[in-house]
């Protein structure tokens, strides 16, 4: 029950919203990954299992070419892709620094900023295609 007070389990929640995001605008392809990821990532922090590190790991990557493939496919349409990238770079500095400076709070963030890429991602691609 204390992984639940952690803030590297909870903002996990926030990958529901591009997940929610996609499947309102039948983006499923992308919504699996970001389902996936959810579920995964969301075990791996509850149950602290290094054993599937490697997928954790494995999955959000494959969530970083989805991204990037919906922002090839949205023709990198502004602002949603340079909002995309500035939460890409938040994202980045707080991967980097959990590992000097508070793992759980750090990662946590990179979560949310993480959660935001995506969501900023389909709304590029959503964009150019004229559904949002």
């Amino acid at each position: 029950m204390n992984s639940i007070k952690q803030i590297k389990f909870w903002s996990n929640i926030f990958f529901l919203i591009p997940l929610a995001f996609a499947i309102a605008y039948n983006v499923y392809w992308y919504a699996i990954i970001q389902g996936l990821v959810f579920i995964i990532s969301s075990y791996f922090h509850f149950h602290h299992e290094k054993r599937i590190e490697y997928i954790d790991v494995t999955s959000s990557t494959s969530l970083m070419l989805a991204n990037f493939i919906l922002l090839f496919k949205g023709h990198w349409v502004l602002p949603y892709s340079m909002i995309a990238i500035g939460f890409a770079i938040t994202a980045i500095f707080f991967y980097s620094r959990q590992f000097k400076h508070g793992y759980n709070f750090n990662h946590g963030l990179w979560h949310i900023f993480s959660a935001g890429v995506s969501f900023f991602c389909v709304a590029t691609f959503l964009h150019f295609i004229n559904l949002f």
